[in-house]
């Protein structure tokens, strides 16, 4: 087995993907995932407020050619806005493993010290 306990096998489910970090790199990953997620949040609200085009000749043809891009890039579930709020959840699952791994690695530390003073070590 590879340092630190972890066999290099991946069995979490299909469609899902385990992540395997060293506790010290855990401050690091954070921290690049909140900037991200700042300028990403930017662009969500970017998109939602400014983004959408009117008809701009006030004709029959613009007025559809807006609204299809409207819909492409809004609306539409495979929209440009979907696929950035998809990223954004990903983003907001992957802080969360990283929070949840990072209280599994100070519980084993603090079982693994607690043992070791308790042999006298």
């Amino acid at each position: 087995m590879p340092p630190g306990g972890r066999s290099g096998a991946d069995t979490s489910p299909p469609g899902q993907h385990q992540l395997n970090v060293e506790p010290e790199a855990i401050p690091a990953l954070r921290n690049t995932f909140s900037a991200a997620l700042i300028k990403l949040d930017k662009q969500i609200e970017m998109a939602v407020t400014e983004f959408r085009v009117r008809p701009w000749a006030g004709d029959p043809v613009s007025a559809e050619a807006a609204e299809k891009f409207n819909d492409r890039s809004i609306a539409d579930g495979d929209s440009a806005l979907q696929a950035l709020l998809n990223y954004q959840r990903q983003l907001k699952t992957a802080m969360d493993n990283l929070n949840q791994i990072e209280r599994q690695y100070n519980v084993v530390e603090g079982d693994n010290t607690g043992t070791m003073n308790k042999s006298g070590c």
